[in-house]
């Protein structure tokens, strides 16, 4: 930078001052140009800040002053009649082409999908692992349980048995097995005798329930054994009170016999030649 001029320059400077003024005039803008030609704005407000180090009091004040030089323009295009808002039916058109923005717009698509799919997989995941504990836990609550069952049985065994000693009421097994047999054995020998058929072993049984057990027992039957009911037993056998002597004595059952009418003698049989001649044909 130059702080000062040598005297051929200053000089020469004088000798071409006309020709500059006269250049300046040459490209110097009309004094009746619309401001909005140039739209040079002065502000009012003056930067004054205390610390030049202070961004944010100095962008602050940047901002006041651009914010007054908007406003004073916006004021002096409307003198003018100029049109400063966009209108509402304006459409720009747009740096990007449609092809490229439908491209973006499947990217982004295809990355929320995939975001998705792996939040998905990860909540299966993790249901997958809870599924598994519950199961183990209700595994081993079952093999617990059986294993309760399987020791209370034991002790009642022993109890039976005259084994056990133990006076501990808790681990008593609250099934009275003697008094069930006792009370089904009674429920078979009424069923079996016709006598109080469908008789509730319920304290709470009414007569009319008692009543509707035994018109299904008469329409169903009482129950018990289904399997060879129609197989022959020792009594069954020996009972020969249905046995006719005189059905029995046919000789229907014998080749070359036809089975006696009622009443009357069985016929004999023709012999061979009355056969042959047809003579036993009627």
């Amino acid at each position: 930078m130059l702080t000062s001029i040598s005297p051929p320059l200053a000089l020469n400077c004088q000798l071409y001052k006309p020709a500059l003024k006269r250049l300046r005039e040459q490209i110097a803008l009309p004094n009746n140009i619309p401001w909005s030609e140039t739209q040079s704005v002065i502000s009012t407000i003056s930067i004054n800040v205390a610390d030049p180090d202070d961004d944010l009091n100095r962008e602050v004040a940047f901002y006041n002053q651009a914010l007054e030089a908007a406003v004073l323009g916006r004021d002096r295009i409307r003198k003018e009649g100029g049109v400063f808002e966009r209108p509402g039916d304006y459409f720009a058109e747009m740096i990007k082409s449609d092809e490229h923005m439908a491209k973006i717009r499947q990217r982004l698509l295809d990355e929320n999908a995939s975001i998705q799919a792996s939040e998905r997989a990860k909540a299966q995941r993790d249901l997958k692992k809870f599924g598994k504990k519950v199961q183990t836990e209700k595994r081993l609550e079952r093999e617990k349980a059986k294993a309760n069952a399987l020791d209370k049985i034991s002790a009642l065994k022993k109890k039976r048995q005259g084994n056990d000693n133990s006076t501990n009421a808790d681990d008593d097994f609250d099934v009275a097995l003697a008094s069930d047999d006792e009370e089904m054995k009674a429920y078979k020998t009424a069923g079996q005798n016709g006598l109080n058929k469908g008789q509730k072993r319920s304290a709470t049984s009414t007569p009319e329930s008692r009543g509707k057990r035994m018109k299904k027992d008469q329409k169903f039957g009482f129950g018990g054994k289904k399997r060879h009911s129609k197989s022959n037993t020792a009594e069954s056998s020996a009972d020969v009170s249905g046995f006719n002597t005189k059905r029995n004595k046919s000789t229907s059952f014998k080749p070359g016999h036809k089975a006696a009418k009622a009443g009357g003698p069985a016929k004999k049989r023709p012999g061979k030649a009355r056969r042959q001649n047809g003579g036993g044909r009627k």
